[in-house]
C-alpha cells in the first residue's frame, strides 16, 4: 500500500510517523510531499523559536468553531497520548505557567526529533514537490505535481495547512485541493495576529509592555475578555491576550474595539476612590509624579492627555477629573482597524468543513481514502500551544487509520 502525505509540517510529520508505526506490512510506502526545500520550517518559528508544544489545560473550549469535533478526536488520541508521543521521540517537556515546551526551549529540537523518527521508520520525503491535483480512481488516487505524474496512492493525507505564515510555504493549497475534491470549506482569515488600532498615542507607546486586562467589544457588546502581557506597537496592540482576541475582532463586518484595563483587580468605583485617596494623600505632588508610583511611566503622558489633564498638583484635581482618569484607567479604548497580515498570523481561521470529516478516523466522508489533519481543517486554537497540539493529535489519528488495510485495498 502507498500512502501520500501532502505537506511536511507538524501535522504531516505526525501523520507520517503515525502511519509508519501502524502499518501492517513493512513494504508499505509512506511518502511526504512537501512544496518547500525542507520539511517543518514553520515549526522552527513556533513560540518565538522555543516551540510551545502543548498546554496543561486541554479543555476543548480553547478550540473554535467546532469544539465538539475536537472532543471526538481527543477521545481517539487523548492529550496524554500526544504527550506520550513527544516523549517517545526523546523529548522531555517543561511547563511555564501551564504552557509546555521542549526542555531545551529550542524548536529545532522538536523538528530534529520528528525528522529523525520519520527517517528511522523509513518514511520517504520529496521536497520541492507541490501537489496541484488529486485525481480519484477505482483503486486510489493519482497525484500530479506541476504537470508531472507522481503515481498512484491508495491513501492521501492532506496536511497542507492554511494561509498563515506564507514565508514558510502556507498559501491555501489545501483549500484548492479540497475544492477539487468537491469538499466544502469556510473562508480563510488570519488569527493570533497583531491588531492595528486607532489611537493618537501609539507611536509614542511603541515597545511598551504592561500587564493588563483586555476586553473585546463588537458593536458595543462585550464578546470576549483576556488578561496578560500587552505590547504596544506603532500601529496597534499585540501580546498573548490580544492575539486571542484577534479571532473575533477580525470577523467580517465586526465593529471591534479593544478596551484595556490597567487596574483589572479593582471595580470601577474602587478605582475612583483609590485615586481620590492618592490625590489627597499626595496633594503636594503633581499628577505625573503621583501616577509614576503605580503605572509604567510611558503610559502617563498619553493617559493624562486623553483626559485633558497635564502637569498639575494632585490637590487641585477635581472629582470629575479623577472620575474621568479612573474610567480611562479601566476602559482605555483602541478601535480595531485591521491586522498585521498573513505573514505575522500564527494560525488560519476557516478551512475544510468538519461536518465532511469523520472525527473517529479523520477520513473524508465525501471522498473515502482522503484524510485531513491540522490547520487545513476549519479548526483553530487559542494562543498557548493548542494549535501544535491539534496538529499532532489530528495527524497521528489520520496516519494511524490511513495505514490500516481494508477490503478495498
Amino acid at each position: 500500500m502507498r500512502i501520500a502525505i501532502i505537506g511536511g509540517g507538524a501535522a504531516g510529520l505526525a501523520a507520517a510517523i503515525g502511519a509508519a508505526r501502524a502499518r501492517t506490512d513493512d513494504q508499505d510506502e509512506i511518502m511526504i510531499l512537501e512544496k518547500m526545500d525542507r520539511v517543518g520550517r514553520k515549526i522552527l518559528a513556533t513560540g518565538n523559536g522555543r516551540c510551545n508544544i502543548s498546554n496543561e489545560d486541554m479543555d476543548v473550549s480553547h478550540y473554535h468553531p467546532d469544539p465538539a469535533f475536537v472532543e471526538k478526536v481527543f477521545t481517539q488520541v487523548t492529550p496524554a497520548d500526544v504527550l506520550e508521543f513527544w516523549e517517545s521521540l526523546g523529548l522531555e517537556l517543561v511547563s511555564e505557567e501551564g504552557r509546555l515546551y521542549p526542555a531545551s526551549l529550542q524548536a529545532s529540537a522538536v523538528l530534529d526529533a520528528l525528522r529523525a523518527e520519520a527517517e528511522r521508520l523509513g518514511v520517504r520525503t520529496a521536497c520541492e514537490t507541490p501537489v496541484d491535483q488529486i485525481v480519484p480512481g477505482k483503486k486510489g488516487f493519482r497525484l500530479v505535481s506541476q504537470g508531472r505524474d507522481l503515481g498512484r496512492f491508495h491513501r492521501v493525507i492532506i496536511t497542507a495547512g492554511g494561509k498563515a505564515s506564507p514565508q514558510f510555504g502556507a498559501d491555501g493549497d489545501g483549500i484548492k485541493l479540497a475544492a477539487g475534491l468537491h469538499h466544502g470549506y469556510a473562508g480563510l482569515r488570519p488569527a493570533l495576529v497583531r491588531l492595528k488600532c486607532r489611537n493618537p498615542y501609539l507611536k509614542s507607546l511603541a515597545g511598551c509592555k504592561i500587564q493588563a486586562g483586555a476586553r473585546l467589544s463588537i458593536s458595543g457588546h462585550t464578546v470576549q475578555t483576556g488578561a496578560g502581557e500587552i505590547l504596544f506597537t506603532a500601529e496597534g496592540l499585540s501580546g498573548p491576550p490580544i492575539l486571542d482576541l484577534s479571532r473575533e475582532a477580525l470577523a467580517p463586518g465586526a465593529e471591534a474595539v479593544i478596551h484595556l484595563n490597567l487596574e483589572p483587580g479593582m471595580r470601577e468605583g474602587e478605582c475612583f476612590w483609590w485615586l481620590q485617596q492618592r490625590c489627597t494623600r499626595f496633594s503636594y505632588m503633581n499628577l505625573p509624579a503621583m501616577l509614576a508610583g503605580i503605572l509604567n511611566k510611558r503610559l502617563i503622558g498619553p493617559l493624562l492627555k486623553s483626559c485633558g489633564l497635564g502637569d498639575i498638583p494632585c490637590g487641585s484635581v477635581s472629582k470629575p477629573q479623577v472620575q474621568k482618569l479612573a474610567r480611562l484607567l479601566q476602559d482605555w479604548e483602541f478601535p480595531v482597524i485591521g491586522d498585521a497580515g498573513w505573514r505575522e498570523a500564527q494560525v488560519t481561521v476557516g478551512g475544510v468543513l468538519t461536518e465532511e470529516v469523520d472525527p473517529a478516523t479523520m477520513e473524508s466522508i465525501k471522498c473515502p481514502g482522503i484524510f485531513w489533519a491540522g490547520e487545513v481543517l476549519n479548526i483553530d486554537g487559542d494562543c498557548g500551544g493548542y494549535n501544535l497540539h491539534w496538529a499532532a493529535a489530528s495527524g497521528l489519528l489520520a496516519g494511524h487509520t490511513a495505514a490500516l488495510p481494508n477490503d478495498k485495498d
